[in-house]
């Protein structure tokens, strides 16, 4: 007896390495974040066309003073694109497989 398997992607993920990117605030501390990298994971899980996105976002922590530090630091972005930098939003859709 041959057993069927049926398959779905059900997420791809992209991880870009970025120069030149804004400034973005620390969402969750003082200071801010140089971008150095960005991972997105696309997941189409929705029931919908369009795919629900994920992106981390990794760089180098900026002190409140403007002093670039050498601590890596990352942010979440999640829940659709609310409170996403633009240009952000525009590298996701950009970047969709």
């Amino acid at each position: 007896m041959t057993t069927q398997i049926t398959t779905r992607v059900r997420s791809h993920m992209v991880n870009l390495g970025i120069e030149g990117a804004p400034v973005v605030d620390n969402r969750w501390g003082s200071g801010s974040i140089r971008p150095t990298q960005v991972q997105i994971t696309y997941w189409y899980d929705t029931g919908t066309r369009e795919p629900d996105t994920v992106v981390r976002l990794f760089g180098i922590w900026i002190r409140e003073s403007g002093e670039e530090t050498d601590h890596s630091i990352d942010v979440l972005f999640d829940r659709g694109h609310r409170n996403w930098p633009t240009w952000l939003v525009e590298l996701v859709k950009e970047a969709k497989p």
